[in-house]
């Protein structure tokens, strides 16, 4: 796309994101008294917990390959059966299809252990899951398929939580086949990003206008922490208040790379490990 081609676009999209809450992003609607903890499952997975309402992100995936960290076999039991602390999610959002943030039949099991929570995340997701549910299941009214193309951005409120979808593209032109979504999710008051294995380049992020949205915790993969291009996206176009990285290399247990890039990151790299905000 030529230069004038995107800030076209940026400009179309800026006033869509716009449309979204009136002239800019307003503040979560949320009591901003009640605290927000975040649980760090592995990978990529958290688990966003506040005012008794529970938010699982990429949590549900399985043994992927060498390299990426798993959550221990007791906690991912716990995330399959749905039980403590796992036994309230009400959502369940997946970013893409990948196998170190999505497994079908982590999914399947969860979402049978738990008549509470609802899947929201793309129409790849949720095809490839399609095979590991067993026959009459009755779970189509708990599987909302919403695949945004790239820069597409739409809100939508399950169960009782405000959820706004990007349609931000997977890094690498090779994997542009891949549906992929980013989230913000209001919660506690805060208002929590979590951009998956986004591309992350400032074209990318530039139209979404993430800087506006009063981002309270961006949690971004290190690459995007240790890189030059992702330090200006989080410093230039999302501007949060905090900043977590994840989907470390296993065996990485101290982030060495991010704490000297950005000191004041919180780096998750210890699996049920939990802060508060």
């Amino acid at each position: 796309m030529t230069r004038s081609g995107r800030l076209a676009v940026g400009a179309v999209l800026t006033l869509a994101v716009s449309g979204l809450t009136g002239s800019r992003w307003q503040g979560p609607q949320g009591d901003a008294s009640q605290a927000l903890s975040i649980t760090y499952v592995a990978n990529e997975g958290v688990l966003l917990s506040a005012a008794g309402r529970h938010v699982l992100i990429d949590g549900l995936f399985r043994y992927y390959r060498d390299g990426f960290p798993l959550p221990h076999d007791s906690t991912r039991e716990a995330l399959e059966r749905a039980t403590t602390p796992f036994d309230g999610v009400d959502v369940v959002l997946v970013t893409h299809r990948h196998g170190d943030h999505f497994h079908p039949a982590a999914v399947a099991s969860h979402l049978l252990a738990n008549p509470r929570a609802t899947l929201l995340t793309s129409r790849q997701v949720i095809d490839s899951l399609r095979g590991s549910l067993p026959p009459n299941h009755d779970l189509e009214r708990r599987m909302l398929a919403r695949t945004h193309v790239p820069f597409r951005v739409s809100r939508e409120e399950v169960a009782g939580i405000s959820i706004t979808m990007l349609g931000l593209p997977h890094g690498g032109p090779q994997r542009a086949i891949v549906e992929h979504l980013g989230f913000v999710v209001e919660l506690g008051g805060r208002r929590i990003l979590h951009v998956g294995d986004t591309d992350i380049s400032e074209d990318t992020f530039r139209p979404f206008r993430l800087d506006t949205a009063r981002i309270d915790v961006a949690m971004v993969p290190v690459w995007m922490a240790t890189s030059a291009e992702g330090r200006r996206v989080i410093d230039r176009w999302i501007k949060p208040r905090q900043v977590i990285v994840f989907h470390m290399p296993a065996g990485d247990l101290e982030g060495a790379a991010v704490r000297q890039a950005l000191p004041t990151a919180i780096v998750f790299t210890q699996s049920l490990d939990r802060r508060s905000f």
